[in-house]
């Protein structure tokens, strides 16, 4: 028996065939569904329809989906969001993702895929917060997980997307110990580590570079080869 989805989904798609089948599909799947085919007044109606994800198309008349990402995560606006690409546009995944986008999938896409994607987030949304002390030391960083903050030792902070964070502090935990992609892909993106997906290699990829950025030569992930990420500080 396929698994109902209680959830509210806003979906900004300008092409009205695809906006149609999304529609259709979900509202089939037990979704309730609101479309959108412009980014005009999107952050208005983000916050007026409160949904539980958002399916976000980049290219769309009067504001692009990367614009009101960016908007969304600058006003602290937290909901899930999967952002849909063209094949031929992969610097919008990566700047997506930098963004605060929490998934992407690239058009054209399986409607079964991007069904297991909305339940991965949703998934991830009912988890409660990574239980830990409220605070981790790694190199010269502080990791506040109460207050949801990275702090160097002269007080800057780090800035990174929620799903960073959430990436960062699950490592940090585990300091110098190996976790295995299936683990991270459960715990913390909330998928099935069954799915095929290539997102938690660019959420890895965007958090060292800002770690880099930040605190150059003194925390580093290593990736061990077909197990996982392993996060310690640099002697």
């Amino acid at each position: 028996m396929t698994e109902k989805l209680d959830c509210k989904l806003l979906v900004f798609e300008d092409d009205p065939n695809i906006q149609t089948m999304l529609r259709t599909y979900f509202r089939n799947q037990g979704a309730e569904v609101i479309t959108a085919d412009n980014g005009k007044d999107a952050y208005q109606r983000i916050t007026a329809t409160q949904p539980d994800v958002i399916l976000l198309d980049v290219v769309m008349p009067h504001q692009d989906g990367l614009s009101i990402l960016n908007e969304m995560r600058a006003a602290a606006v937290e909901t899930p969001v999967i952002i849909l690409t063209d094949r031929n546009r992969v610097d919008d995944k990566v700047k997506g993702l930098e963004l605060g986008a929490d998934d992407y999938l690239t058009k054209p896409f399986s409607l079964r895929e991007l069904s297991a994607r909305v339940k991965a987030q949703l998934r991830k949304s009912a988890k409660k917060e990574i239980t830990m002390a409220a605070g981790i030391h790694i190199g010269p960083l502080q990791i506040d997980t109460q207050a949801r903050e990275i702090s160097r030792d002269n007080g800057k902070k780090v800035m990174l997307t929620k799903t960073e964070f959430d990436l960062f502090a699950y490592l940090a935990t585990r300091q110098k110990t190996v976790v295995t992609h299936r683990e991270l892909l459960q715990e913390v993106l909330g998928y099935d580590p069954d799915i095929e997906t290539k997102a938690l290699v660019m959420h890895v990829a965007n958090l060292r570079k800002k770690l880099e950025s930040s605190s150059p030569n003194t925390i580093e992930i290593l990736a061990v080869p077909g197990v996982g990420y392993k996060l310690s500080a640099v002697n």
